[in-house]
């Protein structure tokens, strides 16, 4: 896998946080190519929101944005489609990009009771999973599916009990 990691802003909340592992074993678990390759950025909140803003419409900052560049129809249950998503294995993958918005996160610690890092673990998983094709926007059953699988892949890379 190729997993690209730069950090803008908020090396404070990085040190310490193995990124690139806990990337690899979530992508493992949701069953992607060995090719893939996927971007997690860690910005400032003002990026953020601009991104926000000018992809999605939303004028204001959040913790975690999520762009896919798979391709791959997102009505699937996690990796399942990556089973059949015909791609060769010389080829790379291309999943798509995560940016995180540091001192968001970290001022999210209050609320939820994690340490910097964390929560920087729990973004990382939770945008991860969006890129693999989960939501929680549409429906109660699909929040509660998505929210199991991160404490299930947190739990994995030895963060049980967060959140």
């Amino acid at each position: 896998m190729n997993i690209e990691i730069e950090i803008e802003h908020g090396a404070d909340i990085a040190s310490g946080v193995d990124i690139e592992g806990i990337t690899q074993y979530v992508l493992e678990q949701e069953g992607c190519p060995a090719t893939t390759e996927v971007s997690i950025t860690l910005t400032t909140d003002e990026e953020v929101h601009r991104l926000n803003k000018e992809y999605r419409g939303i004028d204001r900052p959040t913790d975690v944005l999520s762009f896919e560049c798979d391709g791959l129809d997102d009505d699937f249950d996690g990796g399942a489609a990556y089973d059949d998503a015909g791609v060769p294995d010389d080829e790379p993958f291309m999943l798509g990009d995560i940016i995180i918005a540091s001192d968001y996160a970290r001022a999210q610690t209050a609320q939820f009771g994690t340490t910097p890092q964390e929560e920087l673990a729990v973004l990382l998983v939770h945008g991860l999973l969006h890129l693999c094709g989960w939501d929680h926007v549409h429906s109660d059953e699909e929040a509660e599916a998505m929210e199991a699988r991160e404490r299930e892949m947190l739990a994995g890379v030895g963060l049980p009990n967060i959140r």
